[in-house]
């Protein structure tokens, strides 16, 4: 990759094999695809980087699940907003990339699972025939949202734990590399 550091290398490879673990099976929700998003924009040195390698990783990733679980699975009348929160927690980690990790991963964290569930379940009920287009039939949407996290595990767990992890895990093979890289240009 033209002008790409190794620690940057190192997060575009991460970022490829979180999207690859997407194809493991593993509890709903429970993926690190807000982290790659987030950390995304936080590491990779340009904004259309940031933007292009996380998606492009997601899409890709999405295609191997259609053509694994089938395509109803993977593309589906949501998936708009999947892809613009996905964008939009890419954009969260550019604006916060000189704030602390622990800003990061927490904060950042935090807003990326609270902003993945409000426009997907707001997605749900706009563009689906399950709930009336009514305040009280988007309330009802997103009370559904959460007992959905009830009936397997939590929105807590679900959504917030694991992109605090994931996005930690992202940080540190980072900052692993980063020194690895900084050792060998030394010696």
């Amino acid at each position: 990759m033209k002008n790409a550091s190794r620690p940057e290398i190192a997060t575009i490879a991460l970022i490829a094999v979180l999207a690859a673990s997407r194809l493991i099976p593993h509890w709903p929700n429970v993926t690190p695809v807000m982290a790659m998003a987030l950390m995304g924009g936080a590491m990779l040195t340009s904004t259309r980087k940031a933007i292009l390698v996380p998606l492009a990783a997601m899409v890709l990733s999405d295609l191997a699940m259609g053509a694994l679980l089938g395509w109803e699975y993977a593309l589906h009348n949501t998936q708009l907003a999947v892809y613009g929160s996905f964008v939009l927690t890419t954009l969260l980690g550019r604006w916060m990339r000189d704030m602390s990790l622990t800003t990061k991963v927490l904060g950042g964290g935090s807003a990326a699972a609270v902003l993945f569930f409000v426009l997907t379940n707001g997605a749900v009920w706009a563009f689906g025939d399950f709930y009336p287009h009514t305040m009280a039939g988007l309330l009802l949407c997103y009370e559904a949202g959460l007992a959905f996290y009830r009936d397997s595990g939590n929105f807590f767990l679900n959504g917030l734990v694991s992109t605090w992890i994931f996005s930690a895990l992202v940080a540190a093979a980072a900052t692993l590399t980063a020194r690895a890289t900084r050792a060998a240009t030394a010696a």
